[in-house]
């Protein structure tokens, strides 16, 4: 089997820089990092030589693409549309995320998403599904008609993932705690989002069973002087990682550096909560029977209200390096975290053995190719 290598003036492999090296693989496993002068003659290489290579970016929470919305067109060509919108800005793999929406729609999310493991349709690693099971009073963009309390009878009627990585975002306040346990013991990552719980309605043995916080300070209760409130309880809670938006629209800098100072250090992670506008050519879409447009650079819907973010991967990096994140650990925060997050022990680093996966920079940050298990995609 033939040898390939990708070459940079800096590679991150999720620990130190190497300089001057190449990336080597051989079908879709890494075999390790080397020194780009003194690769052999049979290996393919590809040079990027003003470029950093840092390992795959991952994208926990991705609502569409390429014109797109998953909720919308729900099967596997729609992920693949999806997964190649996001991989022009580092996404080497990605969540197809569901917004809250009917039980047949999550039926057909989960087939979907199984189809596309099974296809091996490029950087998709499981299925996010954001809701039905959210408190109205911090619905967002949703349409808390559709909220409801599942039994686990009602969960049981689920076709759900036997491979891959299922993510539910729910509103713990909002969930009987049999139906949190029995999610939980499928090995189903929860994550809380969309609540207006109070500290006390978030009590450890409900803690115990929530993996993450979604997009925090956005559609969750706040931290206030008496009260924690789920942002002031996802601060304090070490297991338990938080997702953040770093496109300066949904969460002040500010707010993003102190969660960063706050959490320990491999529990803080990049989402882009993009929707179909990225890698768009009309640059709006319909969601659940109104227009979103990109107003501003915002998405918003008719009242005004924030639907989702327009941004890539590669430039929400940027923002936060920007901002005086340590560039090492923004790409951690795009990569290693998210891995950790989702229990992908052989992503998130460029390490022999592990998947052949890798995003490609230019000196700013903009994503020129990206590597997913073995397959170059440039830009």
């Amino acid at each position: 089997m033939t040898l390939h290598a990708i070459s940079a003036h800096r590679i991150f492999d999720g620990e130190v820089f190497h300089y001057q090296s190449a990336l080597v693989w051989q079908g879709d496993t890494l075999i390790g990092i080397e020194k780009a002068d003194q690769l052999s003659a049979d290996v393919t290489v590809t040079d990027y030589p003003d470029s950093t290579i840092v390992p795959g970016f991952i994208d926990l929470q991705v609502n569409g693409g390429g014109d797109i919305m998953f909720n919308s067109q729900t099967d596997v060509e729609a992920i693949d549309v999806i997964c190649q919108a996001h991989r022009q800005h580092g996404t080497a793999y990605l969540l197809p995320t569901l917004i809250s929406d009917t039980p047949a729609k999550i039926t057909a999310a989960l087939n979907a998403t199984d189809a596309a493991l099974n296809d091996r349709i490029a950087g998709v690693l499981g299925v996010h599904l954001e809701g039905p099971w959210l408190n109205p009073d911090k619905k967002g963009a949703h349409n808390a008609d559709l909220f409801y309390d599942p039994s686990i009878d009602e969960l049981e009627q689920f076709p759900w993932l036997s491979h891959g990585a299922t993510l539910i975002t729910l509103a713990p306040e909002k969930v009987n705690q049999g139906s949190i346990e029995w999610l939980a013991n499928k090995g189903i990552i929860l994550s809380c989002g969309h609540s207006n719980a109070t500290s006390k309605q978030l009590p450890d043995e409900t803690l115990q069973h929530i993996g993450g916080f979604t997009h925090l300070f956005n559609a969750m209760s706040p931290l206030e002087g008496r009260e924690p409130g789920v942002v002031g309880t996802a601060l304090m809670t070490d297991h338990a990682w938080c997702s953040i938006i770093t496109d300066d629209i949904h969460v002040a800098r500010q707010n993003v550096l102190l969660a960063k100072r706050s959490k320990p250090q491999d529990k803080l992670l990049i989402v882009t909560d993009a929707m179909a506008t990225v890698g768009s050519k009309t640059n709006q879409f319909e969601l659940n029977g109104e227009t979103i447009r990109v107003v501003d650079n915002k998405l918003v819907n008719a009242n005004g209200s924030l639907a989702g973010a327009h941004i890539g991967m590669d430039q929400s990096v940027a923002q936060a390096i920007e901002w005086g994140i340590d560039e090492a650990e923004a790409y951690r925060m795009a990569s290693t975290y998210p891995a950790q997050a989702l229990k992908q022990d052989n992503l998130g680093y460029l390490r022999t053995g592990f998947r052949a996966a890798a995003t490609i920079l230019s000196h700013d940050h903009q994503s020129q190719a990206v590597l997913v298990d073995g397959k170059l995609f440039s830009n």
